[in-house]
């Protein structure tokens, strides 16, 4: 490839690999857990998930992101910039946080019962785990960041 051609490859190459990406704070990922319905999603062979199932908890899926969408804008919103605010502006930040986690928790757990209809007994005792775990995971890597965050203070 000629070095000409490298700046044009670059251009159209960079927008391609963030839209595969996928939507900030979708899926998961550093930020934010999976939600309950995305891990049966996940995991829907070790939950042998019909393809009905998995359909419905797609569409359940789908409706829990959307009623999400506005929550997620406003913890983007309270994103702190870098560098970081003082220690009392990161105080009201958090505060301004809580409620809307709190918020996210309880559509997912509506969102996960309503999906919990459609699941077998069987499947419902592995999905417990599987989610069980997967939060305990989050759970333990969250209080590392913030043992190391304490650190450097």
């Amino acid at each position: 490839m000629s070095r000409k051609m490298m700046p044009l490859v670059l251009v159209l190459a960079i927008p391609l690999l963030a839209s595969a990406q996928g939507p900030r704070g979708h899926g998961g990922g550093p930020g934010r857990p999976s939600s309950s319905l995305e891990l049966l999603l996940k995991n829907q062979e070790a939950l042998a998930l019909t393809a009905e199932q998995a359909a419905q908890v797609e569409a359940l899926q789908a409706a829990l992101e959307q009623k999400n969408a506005p929550i997620l804008e406003k913890l983007e919103a309270l994103r702190p910039p870098r560098p970081p605010p003082d220690s009392e502006e990161m105080r009201a930040r958090r505060q301004q946080v809580e409620p809307l986690i709190t918020e996210l928790r309880a559509n997912d757990d509506a969102a996960y019962q309503e999906a919990e209809l459609l699941l077998s007994d069987t499947q419902k005792a592995r999905a417990r785990e599987l989610i069980t775990q997967v939060r305990e995971e989050h759970q333990r890597r969250r209080e590392a960041m913030h043992q190391r965050m304490q650190n450097r203070q």
